[in-house]
């Protein structure tokens, strides 16, 4: 009978004809540790998803019932559904010429609104191009958004809905956060602009500004820590 190298008498491993047997040490210490090796197997693995994000709901398109004036608009939608308690809620505005999608991967505004405990939403033009006017369909389009979520979707806190955009998404969010302050409590603007763009409406509605080309992680984590603790006046 030919021993294995890794079993040779001085491993202290036994043989039964060609397969190495277990040392009765090891066979001890598994017994006597199995408990504490698969905790700590269920603590790594808890600890990892937590880090990315958890078991947080899965983002769907979801398409604007007709009973609203932007029926049959697409908007996809990351929140839990039915919750307990009210979310606040975001709406993340893309640029001109990007999908929506595009922003929710880029941003990883989904992941962070899974740990932050916020819903948020990511409204998409129609052809690819924001129609930048308060009193315009896509103006009213954002409304229905909010409206459709609070009432078919998930409680929302009223006080704490916040829009951001990107490009010419800011200069919607901008618009619309503007002329309806009684809507939204904050706006967050991303974009190097020259000039800025405006209104500018800071005395009514607080505004985040941040001078990047690109919205990724970071940038999400910014807006929000901006925003969290904004509530709509009156």
């Amino acid at each position: 009978m030919v021993v294995p190298n890794h079993c040779r008498p001085l491993t202290g491993c036994a043989t039964l004809g060609s397969v190495a047997v277990m040392p009765a040490q090891l066979t001890k210490w598994w017994g006597a540790n199995k408990k504490k090796v698969l905790i700590g197997g269920i603590v790594i693995v808890v600890i990892w998803a937590w880090a990315n994000g958890g078991s947080g709901p899965d983002t769907k398109v979801e398409t604007i019932p007709d009973r609203y004036a932007s029926a049959d608009r697409e908007v996809r939608v990351h929140a839990e559904k039915d919750a307990d308690e009210p979310l606040p809620l975001v709406l993340v505005l893309h640029d001109n010429n990007t999908a929506a999608e595009t922003l929710e991967r880029d941003s990883d505004a989904s992941r962070i609104a899974d740990r932050r405990d916020f819903a948020v939403v990511y409204p998409e033009a129609v052809g690819g191009t924001w129609r930048v006017d308060p009193n315009g369909p896509d103006a009213q389009y954002l409304r229905d958004v909010v409206s459709y979520l609070a009432e078919e979707w998930t409680a929302i806190d009223p006080n704490r809905v916040y829009v951001w955009g990107i490009g010419e998404g800011a200069r919607l969010a901008l618009a619309v956060g503007c002329a309806d302050g009684s809507q939204f409590a904050a706006i967050g603007v991303v974009g190097q602009f020259d000039p800025e763009p405006g209104p500018n409406c800071e005395d009514r509605v607080p505004s985040a500004r941040i001078r990047e080309a690109a919205w990724d992680e970071d940038v999400t984590k910014d807006l929000w820590d901006f925003s969290k603790d904004v509530t709509r006046a009156g």
